[in-house]
């Protein structure tokens, strides 16, 4: 489950990556990222040309100025749909993908089968999807902070939960769409709510005191990440935090999380060091750190696999953080999108091309 449009980067998701990706077909980075065979692979991009776009799953959707759509593993089109979203948002997953605008009434979801559009009349605050098929849209309610409704693969509102405390920020669906979680903030601090999507008794709850954070989402294998200024907390969905990562004296550039791991990009207060790339497990624990010379400019992940930019070069590593490629120059790179088998989606000069780590 990936958002873009939210703080810290989110909009950078796969971009970097692939754009490394298109220039190793021309020799220019190392010889362990090549080009594959994926001549099966074949995108119509007509009329989204200056459009934005999000991995969803092994495909991607695209989403310009008047119409958005959802494109499959071999780039064919699976679902178009005339829409207008200004401030635009999206998310993606398997043959699935959300589009909507912040605070806009309508949501659209797009499916292999077809596109059906949603009405919240409160305004849509964020909204969610995963690889099961299911969506979950945090949205304003009359009389309420807010209500957090599960829509499931036939489009049907299944679960709906009204917020009566704090300023819903946020809200995630499990990957087996049994939970969902929600993120407030209150005069206190914040605070992540759990509901189980049977019952509209609050499951669990978690609250972090004197301070705001700002993204929620569901790792991998269930666990939370909740992210502030200052810290990123590992939880389990029952409550319990598992731990934690300070920024001390340093600062959150970008994150991202993969196949059982998180990705954290620090930049530094301290003279002689630019920063840090820290890999951590799903419970909070540090597994690999890097000290950069260079400044970071953003970060993405996806399988097994991640690339940070810098100011002058992108570099790809694996999670031990070996390096696997880098290149001096991003140029000319429209958009790009990263799959969840850690593929790459590349589109440049209203063309695209799917290329795969070796």
């Amino acid at each position: 489950m990936k958002k873009t449009g939210k703080v810290i980067g989110k909009l950078l998701i796969g971009l970097v990556i692939l754009a490394v990706a298109v220039l190793a077909a021309s020799g220019v980075i190392g010889s362990r990222l090549n080009k594959k065979d994926n001549s099966s692979f074949s995108a119509d991009l007509l009329g989204f040309e200056n459009a934005r776009f999000a991995a969803a799953g092994s495909g991607f959707a695209a989403v310009s100025d008047v119409s958005c759509r959802l494109y499959g593993r071999n780039g064919e089109t699976l679902c178009t749909a005339s829409r207008s979203y200004p401030q635009l948002q999206i998310a993606g997953a398997e043959d699935f993908a959300a589009v909507w605008s912040e605070g806009g009434s309508g949501i659209t979801l797009l499916r292999r089968d077809g596109a059906a559009d949603l009405d919240f009349s409160g305004g849509v605050t964020a909204a969610d999807v995963n690889a099961a098929g299911t969506a979950v849209i945090l949205a304003g309610e009359i009389g309420y902070k807010g209500s957090v409704t599960v829509v499931d693969k036939e489009n049907n509102a299944v679960y709906r939960v009204y917020i009566g405390s704090g300023y819903p920020l946020d809200a995630d669906i499990s990957p087996d769409s049994d939970r969902v979680a929600v993120l407030s903030l209150t005069a206190e601090g914040s605070t992540v709510s759990v509901y189980n999507t049977d019952s509209e008794q609050l499951h669990a709850e978690y609250r972090e005191e004197e301070r705001s954070c700002f993204d929620l989402e569901y790792l991998s294998d269930g666990r939370l990440l909740l992210v502030s200024a200052q810290q990123a907390t590992f939880l389990k969905d029952d409550g319990k935090k598992l731990g934690e990562v300070s920024f001390e004296g340093e600062f959150l550039k970008g994150y991202a999380s993969g196949d059982g791991y998180a990705v954290l990009i620090l930049g530094s207060y301290k003279a002689g060091r630019a920063g840090q790339i820290l890999i951590t497990d799903t419970a909070g624990n540090l597994l690999r750190s890097l000290d950069t010379d260079a400044e970071t400019e953003g970060v993405s992940a996806a399988g097994k696999y991640l690339a940070v930019r810098f100011a002058d070069e992108t570099v790809i590593y694996d999670t031990e953080l070996n390096v696997l490629g880098s290149l001096q120059d991003t140029a000319g790179i429209q958009a790009a999108v990263m799959r969840a088998d850690g593929s790459a989606v590349i589109i440049s000069g209203g063309k695209a091309a799917v290329f795969e780590p070796q």
